[in-house]
């Protein structure tokens, strides 16, 4: 085997290992694996009704082994409109339960024909960091 090929197997060896020690220690996802939390439902608009701005909310649901201990999402719907959610280290969201929040749209608005971008971002109680972005349709409730 010439040098040259030895040095890319090696190379392409450790960054398979450090892609695997990455993604073991949460600082990584796959697409293709499910996700810790699941997107439950993205409503709205909903009353009361706001003249400033439709309210939505979004529905999450932990499906992971272990509890969510934070959790953020944003929704891009023209602007860009944030979710927080009422988890913490002392009021972890635990295996199967759902979580909802809302949030007044002031000066946006959304079309229940397309679909738009959710991130979520949390972290688990072990300290793994999870974060994805779906797009959703934002359904009437």
């Amino acid at each position: 085997m010439k040098k040259s090929s030895s040095f890319i197997i090696v190379g392409i060896l450790l960054a398979t290992l450090i892609a695997a020690a990455a993604y073991r220690c949460g600082t990584l996802t796959s697409q293709q694996d499910q996700q810790p939390v699941e997107i439950m439902s993205v409503s709205g608009p909903l009353a009361p009704i706001n003249p400033g701005g439709p309210v939505v909310e979004v529905t999450l649901k932990n499906v992971s082994s272990e509890p969510v201990v934070s959790l953020t999402a944003t929704l891009n719907a023209g602007s860009y409109f944030g979710f927080a959610f009422d988890v913490s280290a002392a009021n972890p969201l635990m295996r199967g339960k759902s979580i909802s929040s809302r949030v007044t749209m002031i000066g946006g608005g959304f079309d229940d024909t397309l679909l738009y971008p959710l991130t979520v971002n949390g972290t688990l109680k072990s300290g793994g960091k999870f974060n994805f972005t779906k797009q959703v349709k934002i359904q009437a409730p």
